[in-house]
């Protein structure tokens, strides 16, 4: 049950990531502008040359649909290249690709794994995921302790997004 819980609060979590994907330029502008179609080409153009946070961004907008028609298989791609090269947002939506079977089959196992490597890098809602499957023993041993110590590092580095949720219906 708790694993469903996060499960949703996956797609919140990745909408949230995806703007940290970008950085301030024209692209991001457009994104933030809500001109999906224009950031998709301009963030695909950036993505073939090899940029890793364009990459990371055409992943997110396969996954969501925007600018593009909804493709999890492409935004599997994207996430693992953005993932090989280690950095913990893209380690995580792989991560959470696997865990929902998004592009992918599900594989808890696979999940945990990616969870792990963007976890150790402080990312706090791969600690959260891990702290639900070791606790009901979803790819990973059953493992109270270790659900603690992932919860707790979970807790440790959330954002506070008391005020995003807000401030988005104010828009």
């Amino acid at each position: 049950m708790r694993l469903h819980r996060i499960a949703l609060a996956f797609g919140l979590s990745i909408a949230l990531h995806a703007p940290t994907f970008a950085d301030a330029d024209e692209a991001a502008a457009a994104y933030r502008k809500l001109d999906y179609a224009t950031a998709f080409k301009l963030y695909q153009e950036r993505a073939l040359k090899g940029d890793a946070s364009a990459q990371g961004m055409l992943g997110s907008l396969y996954a969501y649909g925007r600018g593009v028609k909804q493709d999890d298989t492409q935004a599997v791609f994207w996430f693992r290249k953005v993932a090989e090269l280690g950095m913990a947002k893209g380690q995580f939506a792989l991560g959470g690709m696997y865990a929902q079977g998004r592009g992918v089959a599900q594989d808890y196992k696979e999940a945990a794994q990616w969870f792990h490597k963007a976890a150790e890098q402080g990312e706090p809602f791969s600690a959260l995921w891990l702290s639900a499957m070791y606790e009901q023993g979803q790819g990973v041993p059953k493992d109270p302790a270790q659900a603690a110590y992932w919860k707790k590092k979970s807790d440790e580095t959330m954002p506070d997004f008391s005020n995003v949720l807000p401030s988005q219906l104010q828009k």
